[in-house]
């Protein structure tokens, strides 16, 4: 007996020092980016990135997921471990997010970066770690823009018709402007409601559009710039603060740039909107004039909207105003 339990310790000791000193831990970045969009190539690279630093410690793949409300809840939950969603889809968590999407609040692309990274970023942070969640990154999506099944250019042409809303106030704010009737649901009911005629209209950032069924079925795409999509790229928050010093490290490491990605987005929009046009597809310019007129029915329902999202949505607002000021003084 007892040489038997020096030859079972025997077996133990080599099958132990045969065995990987760690198991590989397996994470999922969810999102519901598709192959062809910006956001997509942006995510499948730092994945890559991802993979190759942690060296086996950590395992990341790509995960769709199409409804985002409900992608954030699963990172939350810590059924998945990482995600890349729009403000307006983690509004579901943290709604005082949304108000990043005010219509018609940014005077140009560099105002609105400067305005995020410098002032409205750590109150974001904040309020996303509140939830759970470690805000990582902040980027682009894109702006949104009016989808139709014809040719609505002006607040007019959408008075009275049937337009989906999306979870953002933003969405609920501009389309109740607009005297539409709206029908609140999520992107993946959107597809064959536009389809089907259950609503003739919608409002898309056009690099994730090309990318759906709605550049058939809605194939007019109307340059209202109304509000703009940031994308948020969360963590678990528990997972994170587990990870090790080298892990933290790394990951702050393959973070993608956000400057390239805003770059990136505003690149590819023009070629990407010129190949849709030689498709078939509608993309309308609007002139300053016909853009104002959507503008002039929005903007006094802001603060309606900041107060509708309640909690510290004045506290995202009021750090927006102050960064647009700061971004004035610096520029005059």
């Amino acid at each position: 007996m007892r040489k038997l339990g020096i030859f079972g310790l025997g077996v133990a000791a080599w099958m132990a020092a045969a065995a990987p000193a760690t198991a590989t831990e397996n994470w999922k970045l969810a999102t519901a980016a598709q192959p062809g969009s910006v956001l997509y190539d942006v995510i499948t690279a730092f994945i890559e990135d991802f993979n190759r630093e942690m060296n086996g410690e950590i395992e990341m793949e790509f995960q769709f997921v199409g409804n985002e409300q409900e992608m954030t809840q699963q990172v939350i939950r810590g059924r998945l471990q990482m995600g890349a969603t729009s403000l307006a889809g983690a509004g579901v968590a943290v709604p005082e997010g949304t108000v990043m999407n005010l219509p018609y609040a940014w005077e140009n692309d560099a105002e609105r970066a400067f305005v995020t990274d410098e002032f409205v970023l750590p109150v974001l942070q904040d309020l996303y770690a509140a939830k759970g969640l470690m805000l990582y990154e902040v980027a682009d999506v894109g702006w949104n823009d009016v989808v139709c099944t014809f040719a609505c250019l002006t607040p007019a042409d959408v008075d009275g018709i049937k337009a989906r809303i999306s979870p953002s106030p933003a969405s609920k704010i501009f389309w109740q402007r607009m005297q539409a009737n709206g029908v609140q649901m999520p992107l993946s009911e959107a597809w064959p409601a536009l389809e089907t005629g259950l609503v003739v209209a919608a409002d898309l950032p056009f690099l994730y559009y090309i990318t759906t069924p709605a550049a058939q079925s809605a194939p007019h795409y109307v340059l209202t710039r109304h509000y703009h999509h940031p994308s948020a790229w969360i963590i678990n928050a528990r997972l994170y603060n587990g990870l090790t010093d080298k892990q933290k490290e790394i990951l702050a490491r393959v973070k993608p740039d956000t400057a390239e990605t805003r770059q990136l987005v505003a690149d590819t929009e023009k070629p990407k909107m010129a190949e849709f046009v030689a498709q078939g597809g509608f993309v309308h310019e609007l002139t300053e004039e016909q853009r104002s007129k959507w503008a002039e029915l929005v903007i006094p329902g802001q603060q309606e909207m900041v107060d509708v999202i309640g909690g510290r949505a004045q506290e995202v607002y009021d750090a927006i105003q102050e960064g647009k000021k700061a971004w004035a003084a610096k520029n005059n």
